[in-house]
């Protein structure tokens, strides 16, 4: 019986690292909720194997909480993740952040080039306090 709890305690760490590797490498978001349910399940499994081998009944009120905490976790999780569109749920290597940052910077210098009156644009004006109230006492006097 003891070769049933090695194997399957071999079998759950196997299991436990290619979903961290999972959660590590992505790439979308839903790769990484679904990598935190099979921890979640791993580590359920090991300490019902840890009950089992053990003989210990206490176990089962922390295998329930387990469960309820992995439901809710991946249930919160997925919702939030669902809000997202897929481009924005994952994460971006280092090319292709450069690309589509170079993508844009390419998009304003030709918005730029079609547009040189600049009637469209953002237009920032600084001010200067004393001559605007120059100005205004200058226009008044004219009255």
């Amino acid at each position: 019986m003891i070769g049933f709890y090695i194997a399957a305690s071999v079998i759950l760490f196997a299991a436990g690292f290619l979903a961290l590797s999972r959660i590590e490498r992505g790439p979308s978001m839903f790769d990484r909720i679904l990598g935190l349910d099979v921890t979640t399940a791993v580590l359920i499994g090991m300490v019902t194997v840890v009950a089992a081998a053990t003989k210990r009944t206490d176990l089962v009120p922390v295998l329930i909480v387990l469960a309820l905490v992995g439901f809710i976790g991946s249930t919160a999780i997925a919702r939030f993740a669902a809000a997202e569109s897929a481009d924005e749920g994952r994460i971006l290597t280092r090319e292709e952040m450069e690309r589509i940052l170079a993508e844009r910077e390419a998009q304003v210098d030709a918005d730029d080039d079609q547009d040189g009156d600049d009637e469209g644009g953002t237009v920032i004006v600084a001010v200067d306090a004393d001559s605007d109230e120059t100005e205004l006492d200058e226009g008044q006097e004219g009255r």
